[in-house]
């Protein structure tokens, strides 16, 4: 059985990560990894003369390096956790930081699907160990920005950042052990001079696992190694709208480096125990102590030296840069936003109720993507009483506000019959909107509708005409659908080998359906050698994720013994989680099973 990914109609948007400027130069890399690359360039002259401002000629200047690493896009976590603006708005900002106020000479972006270990296994073991053991005197900054978690207590907690694919907040698969990533970074510890880890996620002190040691006060000349984290191993790293659109770390770091936290002694230079002084006052205070960096020497050996940054305000005042202004990195613009966010913060934390009325509180205040929020539990009935009708009053609500993805949410509601007659002319106009409005899901949906003819006549080129629009958004359900339409030749000639490349950018970018889909094709050994090892992993990660199709197939593979050892234990407890997430063919055989 082969699947299109609006048999669910999924809600999220999943964005593409593409730099946007153009290298210099070509990096010499492996051509997979040249489009992570978001600058490559020499800026030493700029460099050396801001240098020079703060009296640091007799010091040697080394190459400034970096990697940004961020996930805005959850497409298969709860519709109020898919989008995470702040991330999104911190990547931006250290982008046009790093290369415009610090003069970084290669930035490095992983967004959203490029974050996963082969990556930062190649990028942080390989690349820049390279890079930096040919660059006296350099400096290598690692930023990350997104969700996270840790298990354990506080004292041995083990934490972990979770990759777009994670299917909930402790999802077991779909992370980087931080442990694995300090393994990592250790080649960069020792190539380079100076090395500055920031890391944005919740719970994100479990990165640190010891105590920080080595001399203080340090030499910004000499070697060192240190970490911040944003909050400790058992708190939230949180978003307040009055502090700035990104994330309260990231944002009291920019403030931090304006010159706020360039006093001890005010040279012109932002040291990292300058900043850490500056974070350990600021975001205490602003978040009301319900979030509390956390810092460590990382250096194998204690730290002699620190990482430093420039002080913006005064290169400004000098004229080595103009006056900082990231693009892209607008406020939300409403004082509901901090309403916002505390919903979403409970909404996490499975407290539905509070969730419901910070959700209203917001919603009332005119914040439209509260509305739509609220329009989702009434949907659910999260905190509230299930109620189809009032989760359309507020997604009308949301989309007269302008929400793509409240518009929708409707159209899933007139194709699904929920709480409204089924009714698939109103679904598209629904659809249409979202789509006009740039919603990658209502392309895809669009695209269902004449996949299916469903209020239309069936039309395979245009089913393929929106597909490939909602791909080319991001959509990884559209994606996946590509994937359907050349493994089953309609609208195209059948083309296994095209099913399979769009099935595995789907399942990248985390679409269940494509995972299962990919299980299919090893399988059936379609397009591919038959293998039964590489069918049952992908089952098992579209399993993982809820997709009750895996969990019956893979019940059927242990029940029948296909490529895996006869075993009926497990073949019933996988029918019974397929059984229990609504697959009724799991449920007949359950019941055919011997007891």
């Amino acid at each position: 059985m082969k699947l299109l990914s609006n048999q669910r109609l999924p809600l999220a948007l999943l964005l593409c990560c593409l730099p946007t400027r153009i290298l210099a130069q070509a990096p010499n890399v492996p051509q997979q990894y040249r489009r992570l690359f978001y600058y490559y360039a020499d800026q030493r002259s700029l460099y050396e003369k801001a240098l020079n401002s703060i009296s640091l000629t007799s010091q040697p200047v080394g190459r400034s390096y970096a990697i940004i690493v961020g996930v805005t896009k959850y497409p298969n976590l709860s519709p109020i956790d898919r989008d995470l603006k702040p991330a999104a708005v911190d990547i931006e900002k250290l982008k046009s930081y790093l290369k415009d106020q610090e003069f970084f000479d290669e930035i490095i972006v992983l967004k959203d699907g490029d974050v996963n270990l082969d990556n930062l296994n190649y990028f942080l073991e390989n690349y820049f160990p390279d890079r930096l053991s040919h660059s006296p005197h350099s400096r290598f900054l690692f930023a990350f920005s997104g969700h996270g978690y840790a298990e354990g207590t506080a004292e041995t907690a083990r934490g972990f950042l979770l990759t777009s694919s994670a299917a909930s907040k402790t999802d077991p698969v779909n992370r980087i052990d931080l442990g694995l990533l300090r393994t990592l970074l250790d080649s960069d510890i020792d190539a380079a001079e100076k090395v500055l880890v920031l890391i944005n996620a919740c719970q994100s002190g479990a990165f640190l696992g010891r105590k920080s040691f080595g001399a203080n006060p340090l030499g910004p000349g000499d070697h060192g190694a240190h970490a911040i984290m944003a909050s400790r191993a058992n708190q939230q790293s949180l978003q307040l709208a009055a502090v700035g659109p990104g994330s309260v770390f990231f944002e009291k770091i920019f403030a931090g480096l304006a010159g706020a936290a360039d006093n001890s002694p005010r040279d012109g230079v932002v040291t990292y125990h300058e900043l850490d002084s500056y974070l350990h006052s600021e975001i205490p205070y602003v978040t009301n102590g319900s979030q509390i960096p956390m810092e460590g020497d990382i250096s194998r050996n204690g730290s002699i030296g620190e990482f430093f940054f420039l002080n913006r305000g005064r290169q400004v005042q000098l004229g080595n840069v103009k006056p900082w202004t990231p693009g892209g990195a607008t406020a939300f613009g409403e004082p509901a936003d901090n309403v916002l966010e505390l919903g979403k913060s409970e909404y996490r934390a499975e407290h539905y109720k509070d969730a419901s009325r910070a959700f209203k509180e917001a919603a009332v205040a005119g914040n439209a993507d509260a509305m739509n929020n609220l329009g989702y539990l009434y949907e659910e009935g999260q905190g509230v009483a299930q109620d189809y009708q009032q989760a359309q009053q507020w997604y009308e609500k949301a989309a007269a506000a302008g929400s793509a993805t409240a518009m929708n949410n409707l159209g899933n509601q007139y194709g699904h019959g929920h709480g409204v007659a089924q009714d698939y002319k109103q679904a598209r106009q629904w659809y249409e909107k979202a789509a006009a409005a740039g919603n990658a899901d209502a392309m895809n949906s669009l695209g269902y509708l004449y996949d299916q003819g469903l209020g239309v006549a069936q039309d395979y080129q245009q089913a393929r005409l929106w597909f490939e629009k909602g791909a080319a958004a991001g959509g990884a359900s559209a994606m996946n659908s590509l994937g359907y339409l050349y493994d089953y030749g309609q609208g195209v000639a059948q083309d296994y080998r095209q099913a399979r490349q769009w099935y595995e950018k789907s399942a990248a970018g985390g679409d269940l359906f494509a995972k299962y889909n990919l299980g299919d094709l090893y399988d059936q050994g379609r397009g591919v050698a038959q293998d039964y090892r590489q069918s049952r992993q992908w089952y098992e990660k579209a399993a993982a994720g809820g997709n009750p199709f895996a969990m019956y197939v893979l019940g059927s593979l242990y029940d029948q013994g296909r490529g895996v050892a006869q075993d009926y234990q497990q073949a019933r407890k996988w029918y019974e989680e397929a059984a229990a997430a609504g697959n009724n063919e799991a449920k007949n055989r359950l019941s055919q099973m011997p007891k």
